[in-house]
């Protein structure tokens, strides 16, 4: 299995900076515990898989991200996407989505203080064309399973190349792709830069929307078809099934 079916990104611009990791003890989601002391450390997707000593492709194989649905035959079948940012790996399942658009609603309200699909930035789209073979009948007039779409966050992004006032850039708390709302002049040149067409310009705001990577559309999902993991929870996961040492993990 190639990294690029599974979308890494994995630029090390775009990695948080982590805080000084102990150098004793053991490790969970809550931080790193020595001999009496404690200090945090924000797990990052760079560091995670330097501690496991592979890339997301191995984590997946290794069974690390089972317990997320993510597996190498759910990948394949087209059922599971992910994405990565340095702070969070973004699972979509084709499965578990009903339709229902309700995290498009959600992303707009929290975002943009209404309800409006069509700047929202994650959208559902019926699964009229991929499916997982040519025999299976996938699609909306059999199986009824949806897309889910939303940013790539991608590592060199087309939106940003081509945005003619720099109003695109990299946060760098969260490593997201953000519109800054004082520079963008409502081109759309965004929008048709992207294979995806995934930013839109507000009318009423003149502004292009843009994900953020906040997470509402996977708060809001009743069926749980999007998540947004932790890279601290997977660390935990690497440590819990022995793909590698807990004196290997602190001291990365």
């Amino acid at each position: 299995m190639s990294d690029s079916n599974l979308h890494q990104n994995t630029s090390e611009n775009q990695d948080v900076q982590e805080s000084a990791p102990a150098t004793t003890g053991t490790t969970g989601a809550e931080g790193v515990t020595g001999e009496g002391e404690h200090k945090s450390k924000t797990f990052t997707r760079r560091s995670v898989l330097a501690m496991a000593g592979c890339g997301v492709a191995g984590l997946v194989v290794g069974g690390v991200l089972a317990s997320w649905g993510v597996t190498s035959k759910s990948i394949a079948s087209g059922r599971i996407e992910i994405r990565t940012t340095p702070t969070k790996m973004i699972v979509t399942d084709r499965a578990r989505c009903s339709g229902c658009q309700r995290c498009e609603m959600m992303c707009t309200l929290k975002n943009d203080g209404r309800v409006s699909q069509h700047i929202a930035r994650v959208r559902v789209w019926p699964n009229y064309n991929f499916g997982a073979g040519a025999d299976t009948k996938d699609g909306i007039y059999d199986n009824c399973e949806f897309t889910v779409e939303h940013c790539k966050q991608c590592e060199d992004p087309a939106c940003m190349n081509y945005c003619p006032v720099h109003a695109i850039y990299a946060d760098e708390k969260s490593g997201a792709r953000k519109v800054d709302a004082e520079r963008c002049i409502g081109c759309g040149m965004c929008s048709q830069a992207c294979p995806w067409n995934m930013p839109r310009v507000d009318s009423e705001t003149g502004v292009s929307t843009k994900c953020i990577s906040c997470g509402r559309c996977a708060e809001q999902c009743p069926n749980g078809a999007i998540k947004f993991i932790d890279w601290e929870d997977i660390a935990q996961k690497v440590i819990d099934q022995g793909v590698v040492r807990t004196t290997t993990l602190v001291q990365a």
